[in-house]
């Protein structure tokens, strides 16, 4: 069993019910706050991705996957992210994406009391690299 199967198997275990979530979670204003080069994207075009980012079950297999797995937050979505953006069908994958996608990560991990280690790992996803790693203080 290879990492990625082992986190999908962790996962069918784990109760998709979110933390109480933290104001602005689900608002885009703290993103146009922390990253305003995103913040007019995660408005309009991109809204679709951010909101589903921003999920209350994307949230969870992002936590999995840098507290239970040691891999990238982004590790936990990263399947996730792709599919959604081929599905929308309007957007073409590239790196703005990506970072997007990063950013988005790095705002609902930090709402959601985590910090970043200073770390980044590898993805175990054909169309991701390298990601953050972020840890509870």
């Amino acid at each position: 069993m290879d990492r990625i199967e082992f986190f999908e198997e962790k996962l069918k275990g784990e109760p998709q019910v979110h933390p109480e979530s933290p104001p602005g979670v689900t608002e885009n204003a703290p993103i146009c706050e922390r990253f305003p080069q995103y913040g007019n994207y995660a408005k309009t075009e991109g809204r679709f991705l951010y909101e589903r980012i921003v999920s209350p079950d994307c949230y969870n297999s992002a936590r999995v996957a840098t507290r239970d797995l040691d891999l990238p937050t982004v590790a936990g979505i990263a399947k996730v992210c792709y599919k959604t953006v081929l599905d929308q069908g309007t957007l073409e994958w590239r790196g703005f994406i990506k970072q997007f996608i990063g950013a988005v990560v790095c705002k609902l991990m930090e709402e959601n009391g985590f910090v970043k280690t200073g770390v980044k790992k590898s993805v175990p996803h054909p169309n991701f690299t390298k990601g953050e790693v972020y840890q509870l203080p």
